[in-house]
C-alpha cells in the first residue's frame, strides 16, 4: 500500500510528501538556490543524502513557479532552460548524489524566473512485503535565475492588522511590491513597526525563521503577515523596511 500526504512549507514553498512509519529518509540541501542567466553563477548544485539503511531510486523533476499575492503556487512547464544530470539515481545507503544543474536558456533574460525542482523518492516493488506501508518522500527546492543586470526594490504599499482565529491574537500585515526586474528576498529586510506608542524590529534573521525567504517576483506583490504579538492598545501600525538585497 502506498501512502502520500502533502504539506507545504509556508514561505520557502518546499513541497514535501511523507507517508506513514519511515523506515527510509533523505536530506536536500540547499532548499533555496540563487543563480543567474549568465556567467559563473549559471551553474548549481544540489545534494541528496540517503539518511536510511536500504537503497534510494530518486529523480529530479522541474518546474516553473509563479507565486500570487498570498503566496499561493502555480506550477507549470520548466521548457528547455535548464540541463540537469543526472535526472535519475539510485542512492547507496548513506551515500549522497550531487545533481548539478546548468541554465542554458537566453543568458539576456529580462527579469528573473523562478522554479521548482522536486527530488522524488521513485516507488518500487518490495518483495515479500505486501502488507507493509511503503515510504515515498518528495523534496522541493526552490531556483530563483535573475538576469545578469539589475537589483531588487521592495516597495511598501500598505500596513494592516489581522487576528489569529485559532489563537485570538492580532498581528500586523505589511503589502509590498517588488518594482524591479530582479526577484526580492523579503528575508533580506529589517522591518520596523509602530503604532500608539509602541514599536517593534523584525530582524532578518527572525523573518526568514519565521516567514521563509519571502519571494517576491518582479513586477509582483504579496502581503505578509509579520511574527509580532500587537498589544491590545494598538489599533493601526505604520512600517518600514531596510531592504538589504545580498546581490
Amino acid at each position: 500500500m502506498l501512502l502520500r500526504l502533502l504539506f507545504a512549507a509556508l514561505s520557502s514553498f518546499v513541497p514535501i510528501w511523507l507517508s506513514l512509519p519511515c523506515a527510509q529518509a533523505m536530506s536536500v540541501s540547499p532548499i533555496e538556490v540563487e543563480m543567474t542567466s549568465a556567467g559563473m553563477k549559471s551553474r548549481a548544485q544540489i545534494t541528496v543524502v540517503n539518511d536510511s539503511s536500504d537503497p534510494l531510486p530518486v529523480e529530479a523533476v522541474l518546474q516553473s513557479l509563479d507565486l500570487n499575492e498570498r503566496g499561493e503556487k502555480t506550477l507549470g512547464e520548466a521548457g528547455d532552460d535548464f540541463l540537469v544530470f543526472p535526472s535519475q539515481a539510485m542512492i547507496a545507503p548513506g551515500g549522497m548524489q550531487v545533481f548539478r544543474m546548468q541554465w542554458v536558456g537566453d543568458p539576456e533574460i529580462l527579469k528573473s524566473k523562478t522554479f521548482l525542482m522536486s527530488l522524488n523518492q521513485v516507488p518500487v516493488r518490495m518483495k515479500n512485503r505486501h502488507s507493509e506501508v511503503q515510504v515515498v518522500i518528495g523534496l522541493g527546492v526552490v531556483i530563483n535565475v535573475a538576469p545578469p543586470t539589475g537589483l531588487p526594490r521592495i516597495k511598501l504599499l500598505n500596513t494592516g492588522v489581522v487576528k489569529d482565529g485559532v489563537s485570538g491574537k492580532r498581528h500586523p500585515t505589511i503589502r509590498v511590491e517588488n518594482t524591479s526586474n530582479v526577484h526580492a528576498l523579503l528575508s533580506q529586510s529589517t522591518i520596523s513597526i509602530s503604532g500608539d506608542g509602541w514599536s517593534a524590529t523584525i530582524p532578518p534573521g527572525q523573518l526568514q525563521t519565521k516567514l521563509g525567504y519571502g519571494l517576491v517576483q518582479p513586477g509582483r506583490q504579496r502581503t505578509f503577515t509579520l511574527p509580532v504579538d500587537l498589544p491590545p492598545s494598538v489599533a493601526s501600525v505604520a512600517a518600514n523596511i531596510d531592504f538589504r538585497p545580498k546581490r
